[in-house]
């Protein structure tokens, strides 16, 4: 983050005091554009109404409690580049400690807590997997990563991680980690595993999960609640039970003059002026979920009658093209469904005391732990106490899911899809190695699962143009928010991506005199480069000299296209420049001075 640039306070757009702003959707991006059109565009806070379906906000940052137990239907993977989330967060003042703001409960709290895994990967029902930390990669591995980092995004369009990588590639340590990290499969796009490699450049102690952030409390309670706390304080209007389904736009598809929506199931269209603006989430991973517990399983919800802010999307798919492709995300529910699973555990403190001292570090601090050899790929993480604010003593908390919970699993003959939250504890207690203490825990634990059917449907192979721009050409007062928008260089399944496009969005559509926060440029770091080059070879230590590859003096000219090739893709860096036509410095001349020139 350049302070400079992101701490500048610019000035209020001309007429921000008569122009209105509806926002659909009260997920953590539609927060965050309120948030940003008050604090930084200085728009007054009644002056924008948050539409919502659900009786609450957060969207699928959720966290709530029922008469058995409690429930997050995900885990967020944090982390410190974050910018426009933690430039959020240092604006939106702390619930529990006077003075501080989000920001610094989180830096607080992970200065104390920090992640650090030595129990990654796991095998034979309780093993700590001892190549976790092998990276090395075959060299035709290394030259399918540099093949696809050297293409263009056009070049890449609707091809999956699996047309570059055969079988072995999806069983070292590197793949394993990263795709039960982040939820990738071998079939979705290889563009957007790109951009993740490239993005997260800087991650070169995955394996220990060293620089992941966690919150004191589950993100609602710690991210969610104060920042809709501070939007009420500020006077901002928010209207639940409203279903938007459709906008009203001028012919060309610029400008929208009205917003359709189900009211408390009563047809309604709020008419926007020329003036306002519309923010629209267009769709929502955690969408049509379904959920079960201990008895229950958790139905997949195949209705497409009523799909939230997807249908929105869909309906202007219809009219214009820039508005982007949805069915190439919400085609195929069995390749982008899976299962998590959250554990309440009273009185039965020897199942965590035990994954405690296998891991050898404290609940919350120990972070993912992935079955390489799950036939359903669990992944489960214990948390702290307490993880929610209001949580008893004698209550522990978990959470996990399984990523192809298609398939049969190893010790439950059947796919984790069609299991009770009994048979997928039991799972897990198999792959750690505590059927002992089956019964018992199973007597102590309230399971909640939850069915997401398009949970990884934002992963979906894709051309670049089937999302939609954050502000689609042309259009005036219409901007994207969410998982599902098109943004130069970062990545969806995160946090951080929600929020920028409200960031975005509000700068671009008021025309804001302030540069739009930059993602992070890691993969331009030659430290982070070398760190990685050095995994991926198997490199331990400093590099040393017959540790460089041989040069077949008769490829040298293909060798030097190569380099000569990759040092042009890397963008020049003119952040010097301090005025706003960003074109100076790439002239060599703009002020044609009068003196002569030296001879």
């Amino acid at each position: 983050m350049n302070i400079y640039k992101t701490m500048y306070h610019p000035h209020k757009p001309a007429g921000i005091d008569g122009c209105k702003a509806y926002i659909v959707g009260g997920g953590i991006a539609g927060l965050a554009t309120a948030v940003f059109l008050i604090d930084d565009a200085k728009m007054p806070g009644q002056n924008i109404t948050i539409y919502e379906k659900k009786p609450v906000m957060g969207g699928s940052m959720d966290g709530t409690k029922n008469e058995f137990g409690y429930l997050c239907r995900g885990e967020r993977e944090l982390e410190p580049y974050m910018e426009c989330l933690w430039y959020l967060c240092s604006k939106i003042p702390s619930l529990e400690n006077e003075g501080r703001t989000v920001l610094d409960d989180v830096v607080d709290f992970n200065r104390d807590e920090p992640i650090h895994s030595e129990a990654r990967l796991w095998v034979n029902q309780g093993e700590i997997y001892s190549h976790v930390h092998d990276y090395k990669l075959d060299p035709k591995y290394v030259a399918a990563m540099n093949k696809i980092f050297a293409s263009t995004e056009e070049e890449l369009a609707d091809l999956t991680i699996e047309d570059f990588f055969d079988e072995p590639f999806f069983e070292t340590s590197f793949w394993t980690c990263f795709h039960s990290q982040l939820a990738f499969k071998r079939y979705h796009s290889v563009i957007e595993c790109r951009r993740y490699w490239q993005r997260f450049t800087f991650a070169n102690r995955h394996e220990y999960l060293d620089g992941f952030i966690h919150t004191k409390y589950n993100e609602y309670d710690t991210i969610i609640l104060p920042i809709e706390r501070w939007l009420i304080d500020k006077g901002v209007n928010f209207v639940c039970g409203c279903s938007v389904y459709d906008l009203d736009m001028d012919g060309h598809c610029k400008t929208v003059h009205g917003i359709r929506m189900y009211q408390n199931d009563v047809v309604k269209t709020v008419r926007v002026g020329l003036e306002d603006l519309v923010f629209v989430t267009n769709g929502s991973i955690s969408e049509n979920s379904c959920f079960g517990d201990n008895k229950t399983v958790a139905p997949t919800n195949r209705d497409t009658k009523d799909m939230g802010t997807f249908t929105i999307w869909q309906n202007l798919a219809k009219k214009d093209e820039k508005f982007g492709h949805p069915e190439k995300f919400l085609s195929d529910i069995d390749k982008t469904k899976w299962v998590s699973f959250f554990p309440t555990i009273k009185d039965y403190p020897e199942f965590f005391e035990r994954i405690e001292k296998m891991t050898g570090s404290k609940a919350g601090t120990g972070g993912m732990m992935t079955f390489k050899d799950s036939n359903w790929d669990i992944s489960f993480e214990i948390h702290h106490k307490p993880f929610f604010p209001l949580q008893a003593d004698n209550e522990e908390v978990g959470w996990g899911y399984g990523l192809y919970g298609e398939n049969i699993g190893n010790y439950i003959k059947k796919p984790m899809c069609d299991c009770t939250g009994d048979e997928i504890l039991t799972e897990l207690l198999y792959h750690l190695g505590m059927l002992d203490i089956k019964d018992e825990v199973l007597a102590h634990t309230y399971m909640s699962t939850a069915m997401m059917p398009y949970c990884t449907s934002q992963f979906m192979p894709r051309k670049v143009e089937d999302r939609p721009k954050n502000v689609p050409d042309g259009c005036t007062n219409l901007a994207f928010l969410g998982q599902f928008v098109e943004v130069d260089d970062d990545v969806v399944f995160t946090v951080e991506t929600s929020v920028r496009t409200g960031l975005e969005g509000v700068y671009k559509l008021l025309g804001l005199d302030k540069d739009i926060i930059e993602v992070n440029p890691s993969r331009f770091d030659v430290r982070y480069m070398i760190e990685r080059m050095k995994k991926f070879n198997g490199i331990k230590g400093p590099v040393k000299e017959e540790d460089l590859p041989n040069i077949d003096l008769a490829m040298m000219a293909q060798f030097k296209k190569k380099v000569v090739n990759k040092i042009n893709s890397i963008p020049p860096y003119y952040q010097m420049y301090l005025g706003r036509d960003r074109t100076v410095p790439l002239k060599d001349s703009v002020l044609n001075p009068s003196a002569p020139q030296s001879k």
